[in-house]
């Protein structure tokens, strides 16, 4: 009968640890890719070099109170994408209502060639 209570209480727990694990979080999708169109926008309004063109970055941005980008860090094996980048849209404005305040972004950009 001992054994039994402990089994009882062991598979308790164990059931109660999977239904934890299972829980999913809500992602909007759809402010992320608002923010991320806006992104490519400013991106592409001038000229783009040859030199850029074909290279990759991950860039991982947050946007302020007034609407303002500020680029937190860029990864890329070019350092004349991430100047680029950087200048492009660091302190760029984007409308209100594509983003959430608090947020950090991770964006990837891929230049075409």
């Amino acid at each position: 009968m001992k054994y039994l209570a402990y089994f009882i209480m062991m598979a308790f727990f164990l059931n109660l640890e999977t239904v934890s694990a299972n829980e999913f979080y809500n992602t909007e999708p759809v402010k992320t890719k608002a923010l991320t169109s806006q992104i490519y926008t400013l991106l592409g309004e001038e000229m783009i070099p040859n030199e850029i063109r074909g290279q990759k970055a991950e860039v991982r941005l947050a946007v302020d109170y007034k609407g303002t980008v500020r680029v937190l860090s860029i990864t890329s094996e070019n350092e004349i994408l991430s100047d680029y980048i950087n200048e492009h849209i660091n302190f760029q404005e984007v409308r209100k209502g594509t983003y959430e305040e608090g947020v950090i972004y991770r964006i990837p950009i891929e230049v075409a060639k």
